[in-house]
């Protein structure tokens, strides 16, 4: 089948870099799915993003749709017929596909004879179809931030001022924003402001670099960063990548030119994380390292022109980072004169959030919940206070109020300043690890578990004052801050039983809460655990049966469930789980509570010798579960399966003697007690 390439741009003014992106891939998805949708056939899609266009090529895009196959059934032969001559049935069936009634056939199914027609619909010249499919995509494109200029109603990031639709070397006609398609597009906005006329979509890269653009998004970033590399490696210095940063700067330019520049040594006294921020987040500048690792006072910035006077360009980036950077030492050096100690008093006059006291407020019921689980844990109790106290004392340095990002990080740096231990030093400086899915959970048994009771705090209080994420929105982060409960937990050292440390962070807050808000939070933990878990590849079943047990510890939780996976294949395993389900059917229609068995009433041989199993593997499973070797323990447990067929073969449960009847529910309850450490095996859908 003979094929071409599909050019769409659109050529605008700068568009935002915090969007860029997701148009991006939001426009190659819309085209992927039109296109498909359409039974066009295609090699790839090739994004164009670039600061002052948005787009995409289609490659080897076929000339014409696939044929499809059209089935269509119509009125019964009983009703489309009468006296052999088509009825009004048939032939409105017939005028609605356009064919007459002699091209219908007869379709024989077991409900009857039934009129049908079938059809192979040759394929469309996509040419036909392409206007239409981009004002489909173009339509369902996602705005966040649109705008409309001039006179028009259309809507856009940024106004629009052309737009070229080439297929092949043909101009594909139709109008958005207001203007008609073109083959005309634009170069670099210095270099080559002129209009370039494409005389074909094959031809559109090739093009627009010889006129100072790069529109594909991803060849951009990794011709910049190769220039970012050779420009470090020309004066003999490393630079590490910083796909983040790498990402915005290639959504600011259309021509990658790095440049060196160098501030004063002095300035290195500073702690370097503050001159990497002032660098990084103010004039988007790339750090660099002799070979030794130690920062270096050069830096590396992307121009988007070919300066002919590259010294002037750089001139004035080393101008403007020598006052970031003073700025940063002023900070650093009116901080160092005073403790951060001393700044505790401060956080009193600091509200956390309304209902829920000061900054110190919170630091008070964080102390407390830090220093009761290190207790737990076996670890340095005046240490854990001492960080907990400190946690926050940062938040009102300068350099903090300046630079928020270094939030813990600085916390960390003066702490070892000020001579405070090394492990309350590294509990601070990763109080708020992990950030994010790709970020570490703290490296020390101290800062998680500073940092388990600082979210657990937030948890608790925005939930006790009724401010928990709803639908799409989560103002307070909350869905990532117990994400990182989750993360933190399942560290080496800590893996406590959440439940509990939950309900008691609630007892903490100034606000008291309904008893619904534990249910609440309990299975907000239990939705997010779900979501990690099935990112492990674990099924739906058996993370409900992993969830069922008694503790709330991800950690745990993952062993159950990765054990009942491998366990699944035993022959043991269908009885177990057909066994568990019998038993919580029967248990959840029993009303009150259930007390514990009296082994004189176990009259029946079945019912005593599941009794007897059951005190057998009992302290056995107990045994293998605390060492957390859930298969084992799930071997054990399989031995009870062939007592408890026998009892459902044998005993009646629903005796008609009352104390007979309610001794075996206790039995059964028994039962599902001693397997509960392992999970909910009901769950399983053996």
């Amino acid at each position: 089948m003979s094929t071409t390439t599909y050019l769409f741009e659109i050529g605008c003014e700068e568009l935002p870099t915090s969007s860029l992106e997701q148009l991006r891939d939001a426009l190659v998805s819309g085209f992927e799915t039109a296109l498909t949708t359409e039974r066009a056939t295609f090699a790839r899609i090739r994004a164009i993003a670039a600061p002052r266009r948005l787009g995409v090529l289609v490659e080897e895009l076929s000339l014409s749709t696939e044929p499809k196959a059209l089935f269509k059934r119509g009125p019964a032969v009983s009703q489309a017929y009468k006296d052999g001559q088509p009825t009004g049935a048939l032939l409105g069936f017939c005028k609605g596909l356009g064919i007459s009634p002699d091209e219908v056939s007869v379709e024989e199914t077991e409900k009857g004879a039934w009129v049908a027609y079938q059809t192979i619909q040759p394929g469309q010249p996509i040419a036909d179809r392409l206007s239409e499919v981009t004002q489909q995509v173009m339509a369902q494109l996602p705005l966040s931030k649109p705008m409309r200029w001039g006179s028009g109603r259309a809507v856009f990031p940024r106004p629009v001022h052309w737009i070229v639709a080439l297929l092949g070397a043909d101009v594909i006609p139709f109008e958005l924003f207001g203007i008609a398609t073109d083959r005309d597009s634009f170069g670099h906005r210095v270099h080559s402001p002129e209009k370039i006329t494409l005389q074909h979509a094959s031809k559109y890269l090739e093009t627009l670099s010889s006129h100072y653009v790069l529109p594909d998004f991803e060849a951009r970033k990794a011709l910049t960063w190769q220039k970012i590399q050779d420009v470090a490696k020309a004066h003999h210095l490393t630079v590490h990548e910083d796909d983040s940063l790498l990402r915005e700067i290639t959504c600011l330019i259309e021509w990658p030119v790095p440049l060196i520049g160098q501030f004063e040594e002095g300035f290195l006294n500073v702690p370097e994380i503050a001159l990497i921020a002032a660098m990084r987040g103010h004039q988007k500048y790339f750090h660099t390292r002799t070979d030794s690792g130690a920062l270096s006072n050069h830096f590396i910035t992307v121009a988007n022109i070919e300066s002919l006077q590259p010294e002037q360009v750089v001139s004035g980036n080393q101008r403007v980072i020598r006052a970031r950077l003073s700025d940063a030492r002023f900070f650093y050096e009116t901080d160092r004169q005073s403790s951060l100690i001393s700044r505790r008093e401060a956080l009193d006059r600091i509200a956390f959030q309304p209902g829920l006291g000061s900054l110190g407020d919170k630091t008070e019921r964080v102390r407390i919940l830090t220093r009761e689980i290190a207790s737990l844990l076996s670890l340095n109790e005046p240490n854990a206070d001492r960080a907990a106290v400190l946690s926050r004392c940062d938040l009102v340095s300068e350099m903090v109020l300046e630079f928020d990002e270094l939030q813990g990080q600085i916390g960390g740096i003066y702490a070892r300043e000020d001579g405070e231990e090394a492990e309350v030093a590294d509990a601070l400086a990763t109080l708020y690890r992990p950030a994010g899915p790709t970020d570490t959970p703290p490296n020390s048994i101290l800062g998680c578990v500073l940092g388990l009771a600082d979210r657990l705090d937030t948890l608790a209080g925005l939930f006790a004052i009724g401010q928990p994420p709803t639908g799409s929105k989560d103002p307070f982060g909350l869905r990532r801050a117990m994400l990182a409960v989750l993360r933190i937990n399942a560290e080496p050292g800590v893996r406590i039983d959440l439940g509990p440390w939950l309900r008691r962070a609630l007892t903490l807050q100034p606000v008291q809460s309904e008893p619904a808000v534990i249910e609440q939070l309990l299975l907000f933990l239990r939705d997010r655990e779900r979501g990690l878990l099935l990112d492990d590849g674990i099924p739906h079943d058996h993370i409900a049966a992993a969830q069922g047990a008694p503790d709330v510890n991800t950690y745990l939780s993952r062993l159950r469930a990765k054990a009942l996976f491998a366990f699944r294949s035993d022959a043991a395993f269908a009885s177990l789980i057909a066994s568990n389900k019998r038993i919580a059917n029967i248990l959840e229609k029993h009303d009150g509570e259930i007390g514990e068995m009296t082994p004189k009433l176990l009259k029946e041989p079945a019912e005593q010798a599941l009794a007897q199993t059951l005190s057998g593997i009992q302290p056995q499973i107990e045994m293998a579960v605390s060492r957390e070797n859930y298969g084992s323990a799930l071997e054990i447990a399989a031995s009870i399966a062939p007592a408890l067929d026998t009892f459902f073969n044998d005993v009646l449960v629903n005796d008609p003697d009352g104390a007979i009847r309610e001794n075996r529910y206790r039995l059964l309850h028994s039962v599902r007690a001693a397997l509960m450490p392992l999970g909910d095996l009901s769950e399983v859908q053996a």
